[in-house]
């Protein structure tokens, strides 16, 4: 018997559906920009509906109908698969986000002081994007927010590179001094700091990475404390105005999952592969390569 889940349909009705999984097709997913491609492999999944659902059906966290009542763990259980799911969605775009761009210059901003507060993190990163955008006459970034072992937040953030001065009150500096600077200015002398690269396991500094890995390093905080954020709150920050594009989608039939493997797998001349996985079920696969920008 196939699982079965409940399709709410826009007018506000549920619908009763099959969940089939086609063991010989599989839906490709390629999403391509400046040199780096990410493919994904998945088994093709469709809906059959069965049957229309009274108003206010009870479904359990997986989507499935039950007779009776969530029970509180239920609830919790739910929440913490949308926030999965949400982690999930915002870690993508960011990483997409960062690509399109074509950042090449990684920023941290730090706290000196056991500063807990998430919150205030973000409105004190806001006021520092709105300083760094007056001084340097323009300023895009993409932005993740992590919480160290201690306590204290800190912020990931991958930009353009800087240029090699800038005028900060009136006084010419070098321009990766004007993050710490306005970053002072906001959070009190001395009490954090604004440096290029990102922190390493052996608390070195992590410096010239290409472009796919710093989309990877940014955005993996998104999903690494999903459970400590709070809902309907933005999990990540970006300048405006990003076209990311969608992927383009293809269905591989009458395959098995070797074959779709072959059929999908691809590395241009040049390129490198800097991810391949399967999962654990073995349905899915996920691709990426990174070579030059594709000029044009």
């Amino acid at each position: 018997m196939n699982p079965q889940r409940i399709v709410k349909l826009p007018d506000g009705r549920g619908v009763l559906c099959d969940v089939i999984r086609h063991e010989d097709a599989w839906q490709v997913s390629t999403w391509s920009r400046n040199g780096v491609t990410e493919r994904a492999v998945r088994q093709l999944v469709t809906l059959q509906e069965v049957c229309e659902i009274p108003a206010g059906p009870h479904v359990d966290s997986c989507g499935n109908p039950t007779a009776t009542e969530p029970t509180p763990e239920d609830l919790e259980e739910r929440a913490l698969d949308n926030a999965r799911r949400a982690a999930r969605r915002a870690k993508t775009l960011c990483r997409r986000v960062i690509i399109a761009e074509h950042f090449d210059e990684l920023l941290t901003l730090t706290y000196r002081e056991n500063q807990v507060d998430r919150e205030l993190c973000k409105r004190h990163f806001k006021e520092w994007v709105r300083r760094m955008k007056s001084a340097l006459g323009g300023f895009r970034y993409c932005a993740s927010f992590e919480r160290q072992e201690r306590g204290a937040m800190h912020v990931h953030i991958a930009t353009h590179k800087l240029p090699q001065h800038a005028k900060y009150k009136g006084v010419k500096v070098k321009a990766w001094q004007v993050g710490t600077r306005i970053w002072r200015d906001i959070v009190g002398a001395d009490n954090g700091m604004c440096f290029v690269g990102g922190n390493t396991r052996n608390g070195g500094r992590r410096r010239n990475l290409s472009l796919a890995k710093m989309a990877a390093y940014v955005s993996k905080y998104i999903l690494k404390d999903f459970e400590d954020h709070p809902a309907e709150s933005n999990r990540y920050s970006r300048s405006n105005g990003t076209n990311v594009g969608k992927p383009e989608r293809f269905t591989l039939t009458h395959c098995d999952l070797h074959t779709a493997l072959e059929l999908a797998f691809e590395c241009p001349p040049g390129a490198k592969v800097l991810a391949f996985k399967l999962s654990r079920f073995k349905d899915s696969i996920w691709l990426c390569t990174e070579g030059p920008p594709v000029s044009g």
